[in-house]
């Protein structure tokens, strides 16, 4: 289903274009691509009008136009609940380590969808924290200084001189 969406969203902003583009655009192999077009065809999402002997307009029926919406809903859907959970086990990691006033926590890792999440909850919660990277180092180890990551090869580059806790080990 995911890769019918995929699909879906593309012809519908690129309704003249070919299985290969398609392709270059989705990541998804060209065979994939020929056999979704062709099973999504006959399910009747998409119709094909040929402009000339070698070109093809692919259009979003009425019913695809329904199904890629319903597509889109779960997909919202879904992310929605993987943010809360991600929220949610920030909160009881944030519980569990016990973070006194006028600590500061240390984010290390990739600045992606986890690295939002993670400024979220701690702005959302006044607990001051600061990003670091290979260039911005935390302080000398003490007690007080803890820092959260969320790559597994990241937690070693701090361990054990540091107080490291993994948010993917807190998630299982």
């Amino acid at each position: 289903m995911e890769r019918e969406h995929l699909i879906l969203n593309y012809i519908q902003n690129e309704e003249q274009t070919t299985q290969r583009q398609i392709a270059g655009e989705t990541g998804l192999s060209l065979g994939s691509v020929n056999l979704l077009l062709k099973r999504m065809i006959k399910k009747g999402l998409i119709k094909i009008e040929r402009l000339n002997a070698r070109t093809i307009r692919y259009i979003l029926t009425p019913y695809g136009l329904a199904e890629k919406s319903k597509l889109t809903y779960r997909y919202i859907k879904h992310s929605y609940a993987q943010i809360t959970r991600l929220a949610s086990a920030v909160e009881k990691l944030l519980e569990k380590i016990q973070v006194g006033k006028g600590e500061v926590i240390y984010l290390y890792g990739p600045q992606n969808e986890v690295f939002e999440v993670l400024n979220l909850v701690l702005s959302k919660g006044k607990i001051n924290h600061v990003y670091i990277t290979d260039d911005i180092r935390p302080p000398e180890p003490s007690p007080q200084i803890v820092i959260i990551v969320w790559d597994l090869p990241d937690e070693e580059k701090f361990a054990p001189t540091y107080r490291v806790v993994n948010l993917l080990k807190e998630l299982r």
